[in-house]
C-alpha cells in the first residue's frame, strides 16, 4: 500500500480531485487531503522528503535542508556536516550536486543547438567590434560613432550571454543527462564520455560523496577522520531519509486504507 499512497501524494499535486477507487468503495479527493494532512503533521521530515524526492518540490527541499541545518549543529565541525547533508539530501533525491549542476549548465552551453547558435552570433558581434576598433576615424563625430556601436555590441553580447544561462539553468532542472553523449555515456568515436564518465548522466553516487565533498573547498579531510566519523555520519543520515520516507509512506497507507474501509 505505501507505493499507492506515494502515487497519490504524486497525483495530490497533479490533479484537483483525485479518487482511489475500489470496487464500490471510492475515497474522493477530500478525504484523501485530510489523510495527507494529518500524516503530514505527524510526518513532517518524511512528507518534505517525498515531495521533494518525487515532486521536485524547492519549499519541500528547503525544508528538509533546514532540518539538515539543525543536525549539523550537533557535530564538532557543523560546516563541513552541513555540506555532508546536503550531499546526502542530493544522493536521496538522485539530483545532482551544486557543483554537478554547475557543470551541466556548463555543457548545455557548449554541446546544445542553442549553446552553437549562441557561440556564432557572440563572434559576430565581437568581429564587428574588432572592426571598429581597428578603424580610422578622421573626425571626433565618427570616433564617437564608433564608440556608441561598439559599447552596443558588447550590451548585446552580455545579452546574449545572460540569455544563454538562463536557458541552461532551466534545462539542467529539467534533465540531469549529459548534453555532450546525450545520455548514452560515449563519445562520437564510441570511447567513454569524458564529461559524465560514462553514466549518461550527472546525479551523485554514495561512493563518491568523498569527491563531492572536495569540490565545495571546506571537505579536504584525512582518511582518518573521512572513515572514522564523517563516513558513518553521512552513511547514517542517508539511511534516516530512507527511513522516513518509508515509514511516512506506510503511515499513509494504512491512513488510506482505514478511511477506505469506514
Amino acid at each position: 500500500m505505501s507505493d499507492k499512497a506515494i502515487e497519490l501524494f504524486i497525483r495530490m499535486h497533479l490533479e484537483k480531485t483525485p479518487t482511489l477507487q475500489r470496487g464500490r468503495q471510492v475515497l474522493t479527493g477530500d478525504v484523501i487531503m485530510a489523510a495527507m494532512g494529518a500524516v503530514q503533521h505527524q510526518q513532517p521530515l518524511g512528507c518534505d522528503l517525498i515531495s521533494a524526492r518525487w515532486l521536485d518540490d524547492l519549499q519541500a527541499m528547503r525544508r528538509v535542508e533546514t532540518w539538515i541545518m539543525g543536525w549539523s549543529k550537533s557535530s564538532s565541525r557543523p560546516e563541513l556536516m552541513f555540506q555532508v547533508g546536503l550531499v546526502a539530501l542530493a544522493v536521496f533525491c538522485g539530483k545532482p550536486t551544486a557543483d554537478q549542476e554547475r557543470k551541466l549548465i556548463s555543457l548545455w552551453k557548449r554541446h546544445s543547438a542553442q549553446g552553437h547558435r549562441s557561440d556564432r552570433l557572440v563572434k559576430r558581434y565581437q568581429t564587428k567590434i574588432d572592426f571598429l576598433n581597428r578603424q580610422f576615424a578622421d573626425t571626433e563625430f565618427r570616433q564617437k560613432q564608433n564608440m556608441k556601436e561598439v559599447n552596443e555590441l558588447e550590451r548585446l553580447i552580455e545579452k546574449e550571454k545572460s540569455r544563454l544561462h538562463v536557458w541552461a539553468t532551466e534545462k539542467t532542472r529539467e534533465s540531469f543527462q549529459c548534453p555532450k553523449c546525450s545520455g548514452s555515456g560515449l563519445s562520437a568515436s564510441g570511447q567513454c564520455c569524458n564529461e559524465c564518465g560514462g553514466f549518461g548522466h550527472f546525479a551523485p553516487k554514495a561512493e563518491n560523496v568523498r569527491q563531492h565533498l572536495r569540490k565545495t573547498g571546506i571537505a579536504r579531510v584525512s582518511d582518518k577522520l573521512w572513515n572514522r566519523e564523517i563516513k558513518p555520519q553521512f552513511e547514517a543520515l542517508l539511511s534516516r531519509f530512507h527511513q522516513e520516507h518509508d515509514e511516512t509512506a506506510r503511515v499513509l497507507g494504512k491512513r488510506l486504507h482505514e478511511e477506505r474501509a469506514a
